[in-house]
Protein backbone atom coordinates (compact mmCIF):
# COMPACT_ATOMS: atom_id res chain seq x y z
CA UNK A 1 0.00 0.00 0.00
CA UNK A 2 1.16 3.75 -0.49
CA UNK A 3 2.91 4.78 2.42
CA UNK A 4 1.18 7.94 2.51
CA UNK A 5 -2.34 6.41 2.07
CA UNK A 6 -1.22 3.75 4.95
CA UNK A 7 -0.41 6.62 7.49
CA UNK A 8 -3.73 8.14 6.75
CA UNK A 9 -5.48 5.39 7.49
CA UNK A 10 -3.36 4.55 10.36
CA UNK A 11 -4.00 7.74 11.61
CA UNK A 12 -7.74 7.66 11.93
CA UNK A 13 -8.32 4.03 13.14
CA UNK A 14 -8.07 2.79 10.25
CA UNK A 15 -10.65 4.89 8.38
CA UNK A 16 -10.72 7.63 5.66
CA UNK A 17 -12.64 9.76 2.88
CA UNK A 18 -11.85 9.73 -0.64
CA UNK A 19 -11.73 13.58 -0.09
CA UNK A 20 -8.89 13.61 1.90
CA UNK A 21 -6.81 12.12 -0.87
CA UNK A 22 -5.22 15.24 -2.25
CA UNK A 23 -4.68 17.37 0.87
CA UNK A 24 -3.01 14.69 1.94
CA UNK A 25 -1.24 13.89 -1.08
CA UNK A 26 -2.49 10.66 -2.28
CA UNK A 27 -3.06 9.91 -6.01
CA UNK A 28 -6.52 8.44 -7.08
CA UNK A 29 -3.60 5.94 -8.54
CA UNK A 30 -2.36 4.85 -5.34
CA UNK A 31 -6.37 4.46 -3.94
CA UNK A 32 -6.93 2.71 -7.07
CA UNK A 33 -4.12 0.01 -6.83
CA UNK A 34 -4.56 -0.08 -2.59
CA UNK A 35 -8.25 -1.19 -3.74
CA UNK A 36 -7.29 -3.58 -6.51
CA UNK A 37 -5.09 -5.66 -4.27
CA UNK A 38 -7.78 -5.41 -1.89
CA UNK A 39 -5.31 -3.91 0.99
CA UNK A 40 -8.26 -1.25 1.45
CA UNK A 41 -12.25 -1.72 0.87
CA UNK A 42 -13.94 0.90 -0.79
CA UNK A 43 -17.83 2.21 0.08
CA UNK A 44 -20.23 4.29 -0.97
CA UNK A 45 -19.71 8.18 -0.56
CA UNK A 46 -16.03 7.72 -0.52
CA UNK A 47 -15.89 5.82 2.63
CA UNK A 48 -12.33 4.14 2.89
CA UNK A 49 -11.73 1.64 5.16
CA UNK A 50 -8.01 -0.89 5.79
CA UNK A 51 -8.69 -4.67 5.10
CA UNK A 52 -7.10 -5.12 8.04
CA UNK A 53 -8.62 -3.33 10.02
CA UNK A 54 -12.12 -4.09 8.83
CA UNK A 55 -11.49 -7.96 8.80
CA UNK A 56 -9.85 -7.65 12.09
CA UNK A 57 -12.53 -5.86 13.82
CA UNK A 58 -15.96 -7.77 15.50
CA UNK A 59 -19.35 -7.57 12.82
CA UNK A 60 -21.01 -5.40 15.72
CA UNK A 61 -18.31 -2.76 15.64
CA UNK A 62 -18.06 -2.39 11.91
CA UNK A 63 -21.06 0.07 11.66
CA UNK A 64 -19.00 2.32 13.49
CA UNK A 65 -15.88 2.19 10.57
CA UNK A 66 -18.59 3.31 7.98
CA UNK A 67 -20.33 6.16 10.22
CA UNK A 68 -17.12 7.74 10.98
CA UNK A 69 -15.62 7.16 7.54
CA UNK A 70 -19.14 9.08 6.21
CA UNK A 71 -18.49 12.06 8.51
CA UNK A 72 -14.57 12.55 7.64
CA UNK A 73 -16.32 13.81 3.69
CA UNK A 74 -18.53 16.59 3.65
CA UNK A 75 -21.88 15.38 5.88
CA UNK A 76 -18.95 15.94 8.68
CA UNK A 77 -17.88 19.62 7.79
CA UNK A 78 -18.14 22.07 10.27
CA UNK A 79 -21.29 23.78 9.93
CA UNK A 80 -23.03 20.73 8.46
CA UNK A 81 -26.43 20.28 9.14
CA UNK A 82 -26.09 16.45 9.39
CA UNK A 83 -25.71 14.57 12.45
CA UNK A 84 -25.81 10.70 12.96
CA UNK A 85 -29.13 9.12 14.33
CA UNK A 86 -30.40 5.63 15.19
CA UNK A 87 -27.81 2.82 16.08
CA UNK A 88 -25.62 5.07 13.77
CA UNK A 89 -25.30 7.10 16.52
CA UNK A 90 -25.73 4.82 19.29
CA UNK A 91 -22.47 3.36 17.80
CA UNK A 92 -20.75 6.72 18.43
CA UNK A 93 -21.96 7.21 21.98
CA UNK A 94 -21.26 3.26 22.98
CA UNK A 95 -24.92 2.34 23.35
CA UNK A 96 -25.62 -1.58 22.74
CA UNK A 97 -27.69 -2.29 19.60
CA UNK A 98 -29.54 -5.44 18.53
CA UNK A 99 -31.25 -5.94 15.50
CA UNK A 100 -30.74 -3.14 13.05
CA UNK A 101 -29.22 -3.11 9.35
CA UNK A 102 -26.02 -2.19 8.42
CA UNK A 103 -26.55 1.38 6.59
CA UNK A 104 -25.47 4.85 8.59
CA UNK A 105 -28.32 6.29 9.27
CA UNK A 106 -28.76 10.14 9.68
CA UNK A 107 -30.66 12.88 9.97
CA UNK A 108 -30.16 17.07 9.42
CA UNK A 109 -31.11 20.05 11.64
CA UNK A 110 -32.04 22.70 9.39
CA UNK A 111 -35.18 21.14 8.09
CA UNK A 112 -34.12 19.57 5.18
CA UNK A 113 -33.60 15.73 4.47
CA UNK A 114 -30.81 14.33 2.86
CA UNK A 115 -30.91 11.58 0.13
CA UNK A 116 -30.11 7.70 0.31
CA UNK A 117 -28.25 5.06 -0.47
CA UNK A 118 -26.63 1.59 -0.29
CA UNK A 119 -24.55 3.03 2.39
CA UNK A 120 -26.81 5.90 4.05
CA UNK A 121 -30.39 6.17 5.19
CA UNK A 122 -31.44 9.60 5.65
CA UNK A 123 -34.70 10.59 7.76
CA UNK A 124 -36.77 13.43 8.56
CA UNK A 125 -35.10 16.24 9.87
CA UNK A 126 -34.62 16.63 13.71
CA UNK A 127 -34.93 20.06 16.29
CA UNK A 128 -31.26 20.96 17.18
CA UNK A 129 -31.97 20.11 20.56
CA UNK A 130 -31.58 16.59 20.02
CA UNK A 131 -28.18 16.60 18.71
CA UNK A 132 -24.60 17.01 20.50
CA UNK A 133 -21.14 16.82 19.05
CA UNK A 134 -19.75 13.50 20.12
CA UNK A 135 -15.59 13.71 19.98
CA UNK A 136 -15.94 16.19 16.89
CA UNK A 137 -18.98 13.97 15.71
CA UNK A 138 -22.24 15.86 15.43
CA UNK A 139 -24.86 12.76 16.81
CA UNK A 140 -28.13 12.21 18.14
CA UNK A 141 -28.69 12.10 21.90
CA UNK A 142 -28.60 8.93 22.84
CA UNK A 143 -32.45 8.37 23.92
CA UNK A 144 -33.90 9.75 21.36
CA UNK A 145 -31.67 7.77 19.31
CA UNK A 146 -32.55 4.71 21.07
CA UNK A 147 -36.79 5.46 19.97
CA UNK A 148 -35.42 6.09 16.68
CA UNK A 149 -34.28 2.69 16.54
CA UNK A 150 -37.51 1.51 18.37
CA UNK A 151 -39.76 3.33 15.52
CA UNK A 152 -37.68 1.68 12.57
CA UNK A 153 -36.67 -1.75 13.61
CA UNK A 154 -39.43 -2.25 16.22
CA UNK A 155 -39.63 -2.65 20.05
CA UNK A 156 -37.47 -5.27 20.56
CA UNK A 157 -34.85 -3.76 19.24
CA UNK A 158 -35.40 -0.34 20.59
CA UNK A 159 -36.05 -2.08 23.82
CA UNK A 160 -32.69 -2.98 24.38
CA UNK A 161 -30.73 0.48 23.51
CA UNK A 162 -33.50 2.56 25.84
CA UNK A 163 -32.80 0.08 28.61
CA UNK A 164 -29.47 0.65 27.97
CA UNK A 165 -29.57 4.70 27.97
CA UNK A 166 -31.66 3.98 31.40
CA UNK A 167 -29.01 1.42 32.64
CA UNK A 168 -26.31 4.41 31.86
CA UNK A 169 -28.05 7.54 33.78
CA UNK A 170 -30.95 8.06 31.55
CA UNK A 171 -33.43 9.69 33.80
CA UNK A 172 -37.60 8.81 33.27
CA UNK A 173 -38.28 12.50 32.51
CA UNK A 174 -35.57 12.29 29.72
CA UNK A 175 -37.50 9.16 28.39
CA UNK A 176 -41.04 10.45 28.28
CA UNK A 177 -39.29 13.57 26.57
CA UNK A 178 -37.92 11.80 23.91
CA UNK A 179 -40.49 9.68 23.46
CA UNK A 180 -43.04 11.82 23.56
CA UNK A 181 -41.30 14.53 20.85
CA UNK A 182 -42.77 12.99 17.69
CA UNK A 183 -41.79 12.12 14.64
CA UNK A 184 -41.94 8.36 14.72
CA UNK A 185 -44.33 7.90 11.74
CA UNK A 186 -45.69 4.99 11.68
CA UNK A 187 -43.70 3.27 14.24
CA UNK A 188 -45.10 5.31 17.03
CA UNK A 189 -46.96 2.47 18.50
CA UNK A 190 -43.42 1.00 19.14
CA UNK A 191 -41.94 3.85 20.67
CA UNK A 192 -45.17 4.07 23.27
CA UNK A 193 -44.71 0.50 23.41
CA UNK A 194 -40.62 0.41 24.59
CA UNK A 195 -41.97 3.93 26.91
CA UNK A 196 -44.07 1.57 28.94
CA UNK A 197 -42.09 -1.14 29.09
CA UNK A 198 -38.21 0.39 29.68
CA UNK A 199 -36.26 -0.74 32.56
CA UNK A 200 -32.74 0.35 33.05
CA UNK A 201 -32.68 -3.04 35.98
CA UNK A 202 -31.98 -4.96 32.54
CA UNK A 203 -28.06 -5.56 32.58
CA UNK A 204 -27.66 -6.75 29.22
CA UNK A 205 -28.70 -7.08 25.72
CA UNK A 206 -29.47 -10.88 26.85
CA UNK A 207 -31.21 -9.62 29.86
CA UNK A 208 -33.67 -6.50 27.67
CA UNK A 209 -34.37 -9.20 24.93
CA UNK A 210 -35.22 -12.41 27.88
CA UNK A 211 -37.50 -10.11 29.43
CA UNK A 212 -39.17 -8.92 25.76
CA UNK A 213 -39.76 -12.74 25.20
CA UNK A 214 -41.37 -13.87 28.37
CA UNK A 215 -44.17 -11.00 27.73
CA UNK A 216 -44.17 -11.80 24.09
CA UNK A 217 -44.98 -15.23 25.82
CA UNK A 218 -47.73 -14.48 28.42
CA UNK A 219 -45.32 -15.25 31.30
CA UNK A 220 -46.01 -13.94 35.14
CA UNK A 221 -43.70 -10.58 35.16
CA UNK A 222 -40.56 -11.56 36.90
CA UNK A 223 -38.43 -9.24 39.14
CA UNK A 224 -35.36 -8.25 38.42
CA UNK A 225 -31.99 -7.99 40.47
CA UNK A 226 -33.76 -9.86 43.04
CA UNK A 227 -31.90 -10.36 46.29
CA UNK A 228 -31.95 -14.09 47.41
CA UNK A 229 -31.77 -14.66 51.24
CA UNK A 230 -31.85 -17.48 53.61
CA UNK A 231 -34.52 -18.29 56.47
CA UNK A 232 -32.16 -15.86 58.83
CA UNK A 233 -32.00 -13.24 56.56
CA UNK A 234 -28.40 -14.05 55.51
CA UNK A 235 -27.61 -13.09 51.64
CA UNK A 236 -27.35 -16.02 49.24
CA UNK A 237 -27.47 -14.47 45.51
CA UNK A 238 -28.92 -11.84 43.31
CA UNK A 239 -30.56 -13.27 40.19
CA UNK A 240 -31.48 -12.08 37.11
CA UNK A 241 -35.13 -12.84 37.17
CA UNK A 242 -37.13 -14.22 39.69
CA UNK A 243 -40.83 -15.04 39.53
CA UNK A 244 -41.71 -15.03 42.82
CA UNK A 245 -45.00 -16.85 43.13
CA UNK A 246 -43.63 -19.59 40.91
CA UNK A 247 -40.07 -19.89 42.82
CA UNK A 248 -38.64 -19.93 39.91
CA UNK A 249 -35.38 -18.11 38.93
CA UNK A 250 -34.14 -17.68 35.15
CA UNK A 251 -30.69 -16.87 34.70
CA UNK A 252 -29.24 -15.30 31.18
CA UNK A 253 -26.14 -16.95 30.66
CA UNK A 254 -24.46 -15.01 28.22
CA UNK A 255 -21.41 -17.62 28.49
CA UNK A 256 -18.56 -14.93 29.02
CA UNK A 257 -18.09 -14.76 32.81
CA UNK A 258 -17.30 -18.08 32.76
CA UNK A 259 -13.50 -17.65 32.03
CA UNK A 260 -11.53 -19.90 34.57
CA UNK A 261 -12.59 -23.12 36.34
CA UNK A 262 -13.11 -21.57 39.67
CA UNK A 263 -15.49 -19.67 38.68
CA UNK A 264 -17.83 -22.62 37.36
CA UNK A 265 -17.39 -24.22 40.73
CA UNK A 266 -18.61 -20.91 42.45
CA UNK A 267 -22.04 -20.90 40.08
CA UNK A 268 -22.35 -24.51 40.84
CA UNK A 269 -22.42 -23.86 44.82
CA UNK A 270 -24.76 -20.88 44.28
CA UNK A 271 -27.17 -22.28 42.39
CA UNK A 272 -27.37 -25.61 44.77
CA UNK A 273 -27.63 -23.02 47.40
CA UNK A 274 -31.15 -21.68 46.06
CA UNK A 275 -32.18 -25.14 44.62
CA UNK A 276 -31.62 -25.90 48.41
CA UNK A 277 -33.99 -22.65 49.38
CA UNK A 278 -36.68 -24.40 47.36
CA UNK A 279 -36.06 -22.66 44.52
CA UNK A 280 -35.77 -23.92 40.49
CA UNK A 281 -33.01 -22.41 38.18
CA UNK A 282 -33.82 -22.14 34.88
CA UNK A 283 -30.67 -20.98 32.15
CA UNK A 284 -31.20 -18.86 29.08
CA UNK A 285 -28.69 -18.48 26.24
CA UNK A 286 -27.88 -16.75 23.09
CA UNK A 287 -29.13 -19.60 21.10
CA UNK A 288 -32.70 -19.52 23.41
CA UNK A 289 -33.77 -16.02 22.32
CA UNK A 290 -34.27 -17.53 18.83
CA UNK A 291 -36.66 -20.22 19.70
CA UNK A 292 -39.23 -18.07 22.41
CA UNK A 293 -41.34 -21.97 22.62
CA UNK A 294 -38.30 -23.39 23.73
CA UNK A 295 -37.74 -20.54 26.37
CA UNK A 296 -41.52 -21.16 27.09
CA UNK A 297 -40.92 -24.62 27.87
CA UNK A 298 -37.85 -24.64 29.79
CA UNK A 299 -39.54 -21.59 32.56
CA UNK A 300 -42.86 -23.62 32.90
CA UNK A 301 -40.51 -26.84 33.54
CA UNK A 302 -39.35 -24.72 35.94
CA UNK A 303 -42.73 -23.67 37.82
CA UNK A 304 -43.62 -27.66 37.99
CA UNK A 305 -39.82 -28.47 39.33
CA UNK A 306 -40.42 -25.78 41.87
CA UNK A 307 -44.07 -26.43 42.52
CA UNK A 308 -43.13 -30.24 43.30
CA UNK A 309 -40.29 -29.57 45.45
Amino acid sequence: MDPALNQLLDSQDGVANVRQLNPSGISRAALKAAVKMEEVLRFPRGVLVDAQHWHATPTWDRHLLRAKGLLLGPAGDPGSAVALSHHSALAVLGIPFHGVDERVHIVRTDGRRSSSDALVCAHAAVSSRWVDSVDGIRAVLPIRAAFQVAATFGAEAGLVSVDACLREGATRDELIDAATAGGYGRGALAVRVVREFADGRSESVGESRARWVFSLLGLPEPLLQAEIRNAVGDFVARVDFLFKEQRTIVEFDGLVKYTERSDLIREKAREDALRALGYSVVRITWADLATPLGIQAKVLQGFALAKAA
